[in-house]
């Protein structure tokens, strides 16, 4: 999914931060950290920000109602990015979140009185930007290894560095850390495996029936590399396109040479229990499915909400407000973001 780039320059926009102002003194522009900037806000107005007086606001509320959870215990979620936000601000604006039924018009009020937007752009003032998504995938599993469960899902290993890099995916693979680290599951396809680390979460059907959440809990410190994108710098021609579809048909198709190609990627996912509801974003709050994204934290701060203009896959209209909840490995830059689906193919 990707901003679209038109002839009005509102819609060209693929996020517009809605940045907080009330009380605040700030006029055209918010003021940043550095002062090198690094991106540029300018203020729209509610009445130029396209699909916005359409969206139901509702779902977007209780979504910025799980980021305030942690914004009124730990403000430094709004504190570390390249805007500069009032933490103090932002547990005010959660204080005032209406309780109790809460409906459309009540949700629209609120935001519009908190808030508003200012279109994002970088440094140069490109406003098109970039919007891919993921989702919490499925894949069958057991606790224990069978002749038809035979990959590890590994959890986090006692001796994984704070910082710097651990094994590769491939010397993972080949055994460096099996006495290293606890084996949550088995999963019966490698190809489903490598999907969840991508994703970074997931839920394991067992056999019986039963259904595991399972979540992020550490990597290798090596950086990511795309399984479509290392299959093309292979010359693989794999039909019909590298969507996720054609990519996993055709590992599972070829899973001698996939192994050999999933292993091009060096980033390794750990992973823990989840209890409850799920997934959990990088700020610690339960993501909600088309209303949640993964920002890049070093330019837009956690737990603030964006109104987003893109289109989806099909080429459809997605207007509507999200909450910054998530991070992501290849989320970097001011106008991108990943959007949250939600769980299952």
């Amino acid at each position: 999914m990707a901003g679209e780039r038109t002839r009005f320059f509102i819609l060209a926009v693929a996020l517009l931060g809605l940045a907080s102002c009330r009380s605040s003194g700030l006029e055209d522009r918010l003021p940043f950290r550095k002062s090198e900037k690094k991106m540029r806000l300018e203020r729209a107005g509610f009445e130029r920000v396209p699909g916005w007086a359409d969206d139901d606001l509702k779902p977007a509320l209780e979504a910025f109602r799980k980021s305030c959870i942690k914004i009124m215990t730990e403000g430094d979620f709004v504190a570390s990015s390249q805007i500069v936000i009032s933490a103090d601000f932002m547990k005010q604006a959660c204080s005032s979140v209406p309780e109790g039924a809460i409906t459309p018009a009540m949700a629209r009020a609120y935001f519009e009185f908190w808030f508003d937007p200012y279109t994002v752009s970088t440094v140069d003032g490109d406003r098109d930007g970039t919007v891919t998504s993921y989702y919490e995938s499925e894949l069958e599993g057991n606790i224990e290894a069978t002749c038809d469960h035979l990959v590890p899902i590994y959890g986090r290993p006692a001796d994984l560095p704070a910082a710097g890099q651990y094994f590769t995916r491939k010397q993972i693979e080949d055994g460096a850390i099996r006495d290293r680290a606890p084996i949550l599951f088995w999963a019966k396809r490698a190809s489903d495996v490598h999907i969840l680390h991508i994703q970074g979460s997931g839920i394991v059907r067992a056999p019986d029936g039963k259904r595991y959440r399972i979540g992020y809990a550490g990597n290798n410190g090596y950086s990511f590399s795309g399984i479509g994108s290392i299959l093309k710098r292979n010359n693989i021609d794999i039909g019909g396109g590298y969507s996720m579809v054609n990519v996993k048909k055709w590992l599972d198709a070829h899973p001698k040479e996939a192994k050999k190609y999933m292993q091009e990627n060096d980033r390794f996912i750990f992973f823990r229990d989840i209890v409850g509801e799920g997934p959990i974003g990088a700020m610690g709050v339960p993501l909600t499915p088309q209303r949640s994204i993964a920002i890049d934290p070093e330019y837009i701060p956690l737990g603030l909400p964006l109104f987003l203009d893109t289109n989806d896959p099909d080429g459809d209209k997605i207007r509507r407000l999200v909450v910054a909840q998530d991070v992501g490995a290849a989320i970097k830059g001011a106008v991108r973001a990943d959007y949250f689906w939600g769980s299952g193919n």
